[in-house]
């Protein structure tokens, strides 16, 4: 009787949001930050796709991924938990845990059409109890550099799915990833004056510029497949009632950004359209949303329970109500965090130790906690800092030495506490931990993220952090893969 009344429950979403259950189109980047042209107030990446769906539907200004690194971050999107709940799916490159269920797996469960092309979970290894490789509840129409266009492999797939019936399609883009072709901005007619800010954090000069056009015709290229599926999802006359959903995994593949815990690493583009069901398109959405939210969304939206169905808890808080103008509950601050990015770059364990912070965003202010000060955030200098993808950015920050302040922004080691003002420092080059006159702020913020952190039951505040150092990766060289376990009750 409870499951049958949370779904009756769950029905009247669609009905308030004047819409019948609706399709999903899910298209995720890998490694964009916002400059997605207009619609984030961005001039030297033009994304004309992603605009005009901004201006037909949403704009989240304030979406944030809970960590910077493509596995824990998509990770957190499948299960609406964030990865420090995530035990081995914290870490990048791990083995993902059997036991926790994907919410895709649960629309499958219920006999839902779930299909993709590109990158759904990864880079790692992710397995059901068996063994067998896990595809969570995806069925593939091409993964990377398969499939053919965007386009084609998404109109097959609504030809071939049952008409009427809802669906959720999922597009993982293999753009902005580096590598990049050497100046193929400047091929593009793209100039160097044209990048209108370079963050404090890297030197203003030719060479990051036209590292800068290198990354916005990567942008371009992934607003160019999201037209492709826009036009295929309106031919097919499926999108008045489907949910698109533009988005990206993390920030940008620079120093500073992907895999670190300032703003420009986890503050990510979100964009929004569904014409039944969005209430007065063309908002710009203020509350601060999380990727762990995605999961009770799309849930929601599909009159499904999750963890009815199989799932663990879910930490994440639908946000069908912003969809519809009517905001239902408070979203003042939300955790982000990092565990290890990359088990090769530090030598003298077996499974590599990472460098575990956490944080939290509330109001204008940014308070990151770093567990531990000792450790170099990007690796050991002498292993190449392959935290920080291979850039001619990246290459400059390092030719500079430990005396520049770029090298020190990029790769060196942090005090344990970090409190920025985002709204007057955004590029968070300003640490105002050591401010008398923000004392009183950032305990009031460090107890708050302490508290929520042990309500999420994270090892790394309870004492037993040091488990996320300890878990095996499938690059791990120097020890065998781990066996595999029962699956112990979820905290």
């Amino acid at each position: 009787m409870k499951k049958l009344l949370l779904t009756l429950g769950l029905l009247t979403v669609s009905t308030l949001l004047g819409a019948a259950t609706p399709n999903v189109l899910f298209i995720i980047a890998d490694d964009a930050s916002r400059s997605f042209g207009e619609a984030y107030g961005c001039t030297w990446a033009k994304t004309p796709n992603i605009d005009r769906l901004a201006k037909q539907g949403l704009v989240f200004e304030n979406a944030y991924t809970p960590t910077s690194k493509c596995a824990p971050s998509r990770a957190a999107i499948l299960t609406g938990r964030n990865p420090w709940q995530l035990e081995e799916a914290a870490n990048h490159q791990p083995y993902f845990p059997s036991k926790f269920m994907a919410f895709t797996e649960v629309l499958v469960k219920a006999g839902i059409p779930v299909a993709s092309q590109g990158k759904t979970w990864g880079p790692g290894d992710a397995r059901l109890a068996d063994g067998t490789p896990r595809t969570f509840g995806f069925a593939s129409t091409g993964g990377k550099g398969k499939g053919g266009p965007p386009g084609e492999a998404f109109t097959a797939f609504l030809k071939k799915k049952e008409p009427g019936k809802p669906f959720l399609y999922w597009f993982g883009s293999a753009n902005p990833h580096r590598p990049y072709k050497l100046d193929s901005g400047l091929a593009a007619g793209k100039k160097p004056a044209d990048v209108t800010h370079v963050p404090a954090y890297w030197p203003d000069n030719d060479t990051v510029r036209r590292d800068m056009l290198d990354y916005a015709v990567e942008i371009e290229a992934y607003d160019a497949e999201v037209g492709q599926l826009i036009d295929a999802l309106d031919a097919s006359g499926e999108s008045k009632n489907t949910l698109v959903i533009v988005t990206s995994d993390h920030g940008m593949p620079f120093p500073r950004v992907k895999g670190h815990t300032y703003e420009e690493a986890h503050h990510i583009p979100l964009v929004a359209r569904w014409p039944e069901g969005i209430a007065n398109p063309g908002r710009r959405v203020p509350d601060l949303v999380s990727f762990i939210d995605l999961s009770p969304t799309f849930l929601e939206l599909f009159a499904i329970d999750g963890p009815g169905a199989g799932m663990s808890p879910i930490t994440g808080r639908s946000f069908a109500d912003l969809l519809g103008g009517e905001p239902k509950v408070a979203r003042d601050f939300l955790i982000i965090g990092r565990e290890r990015n990359d088990v090769l770059t530090r030598p003298g364990s077996p499974a590599g130790l990472g460098y575990p912070a956490r944080g939290i965003r509330e109001g204008t202010m940014l308070y990151i906690h770093n567990f531990a000060p000792d450790r170099w955030p990007c690796g050991d200098p002498g292993t190449g800092f392959k935290d920080t993808d291979d850039s001619p950015t990246k290459a400059l920050a390092d030719s500079l030495g430990e005396s520049s302040p770029f090298w020190q922004y990029a790769f060196g080691k942090r005090p344990q506490e970090q409190l920025f003002d985002v709204s007057k420092d955004p590029d968070c080059v300003t640490n105002l931990a050591t401010d008398p006159a923000q004392a009183a702020r950032m305990q009031s913020m460090r107890e708050k993220l302490m508290a929520e952190l042990k309500r999420q039951n994270d090892p790394r505040v309870l004492g037993q952090g040091d488990v996320f150092d300890q878990y095996l990766s499938p690059r791990t060289k120097t020890a065998d893969k781990p066996k595999k376990k029962k699956g112990d009750p979820v905290p």
